[in-house]
């Protein structure tokens, strides 16, 4: 746009985005060797892993080394935590409740992947007010701190009676998967962007629907939608 006056002139650039920047082949790649990846097995006070990489406290289960990583089973008050470099979360029927903080907690990681296994429905919830367990500021089902890509064939649904839905504090990118989220706030939140390539996404939200806001860089904080099927039921925008 352009405006002009006798004494004043200023023009604002438009920046055009290009889907093919906005997705990478490995954000859009829902296969997984499952003779490789490592097993996890869930269940309260029984959760088991054979992998060193992976620890486990009670009904929190920590990933510590990059990888690909297969989840089943359920917890009725748990967390998932990938901390390390690069990780893939592959849900295969996985039904996971934390009262107080996220069901899944990415702390620190250059990116992670999260993959809904072909068929399989999935179900992460909170129920409670979110309690801090560190210096991060937790306040949705699933909360990342670095960039966070879902994707794949199956299902998941979020339910957050408290706080947001999902929440990246870097890019977070859909490019396939059949979501259902309601939060008592945003149903999808990306500091730097959320950007969606495909998929099938029911919202409902207590404040936006989407959301993305960065207050301290202004060529972030964007929506881009290529494609998918969208609905949408906000309180706010």
């Amino acid at each position: 746009t352009e405006t002009s006056s006798e004494s004043s002139s200023s023009a604002t650039e438009i920046t055009y985005l290009n889907a093919d920047d906005m997705f990478t082949d490995r954000d859009k790649e829902v296969g997984y060797d499952e003779d490789t990846a490592t097993t996890i097995t869930l269940s309260d006070n029984a959760s088991s892993c054979d992998s060193s990489s992976v620890s486990i406290s009670d009904n929190t289960i920590t990933i510590t080394d990059e990888g690909t990583y297969l989840l089943t089973g359920s917890l009725s008050d748990g967390q998932i935590i990938a901390d390390d470099k690069k990780v893939q979360l592959v849900l295969d029927s996985v039904d996971i409740n934390c009262d107080t903080s996220a069901a899944l907690y990415v702390k620190a990681a250059d990116k992670v992947f999260v993959t809904l296994a072909s068929d399989s429905e999935n179900t992460l919830s909170n129920t409670n007010d979110f309690v801090a367990i560190d210096d991060n500021n937790i306040d949705a089902v699933i909360f990342s701190k670095d960039d966070l890509t879902l994707n794949g064939s199956g299902t998941l649904t979020v339910t957050a009676k408290y706080g947001h839905g999902i929440v990246s504090k870097d890019d977070l990118v859909i490019t396939s998967g059949t979501y259902q989220i309601t939060a008592a706030k945003h149903a999808l939140s990306g500091q730097d962007s959320v950007r969606i390539a495909d998929g099938i996404l029911t919202l409902n939200a207590g404040t936006d629907g989407i959301h993305s806001e960065n207050t301290d860089d202004d060529t972030k904080g964007f929506i881009y939608i290529a494609n998918g099927d969208i609905s949408i039921t906000a309180d706010s925008d």
